[in-house]
């Protein structure tokens, strides 16, 4: 039997970003443009979101959550960024509930939905840039 997972505090975004590379972020709907901190740039190639507590990067391809970050900039595991997060800047953040036993959230459907044209998936492998077979 597996254990109950634990909720995963997470320090808001704006402080982390603020924490290691003095980015004040503007807590308000929807995504702000901010400079990337990972290249040198004049115009800004990044977007952040209080709203969805992540960052993204449209020329590093990069997207984070704050404990992403940590463990980018400490070096670290998932497990101890959480208690990096936790002693740096305390319980406060985005708690995410526990996942509950027995409910699973996105399944694979057998058989047409609800607004598809019965569309049949084929098995088989799809390799990048080829076709099914």
């Amino acid at each position: 039997m597996s254990r109950p997972r634990r909720a995963v505090v997470k320090p808001p975004i704006s402080a982390v970003l603020q924490h290691y590379y003095s980015i004040q972020v503007k807590e308000r709907a929807g995504w702000s443009k901010i400079l990337c901190p990972l290249h040198v740039e004049d115009n800004p190639s990044a977007s952040v979101s209080t709203e969805k507590q992540r960052w993204n990067c449209f020329v590093c391809q990069v997207s984070e959550d704050s404990i992403d970050v940590i463990m980018r900039e400490e070096k670290i595991g998932f497990r101890e960024a959480q208690a990096w997060a936790h002693a740096r800047f305390g319980g406060s953040g985005e708690d995410l509930p526990p996942a509950v036993q027995g409910q699973p959230g996105r399944g694979v459907h057998s058989g047409p939905r609800p607004g598809r044209r019965g569309r049949e998936v084929r098995p088989g492998v799809r390799r990048f840039g080829s076709d099914w077979a």
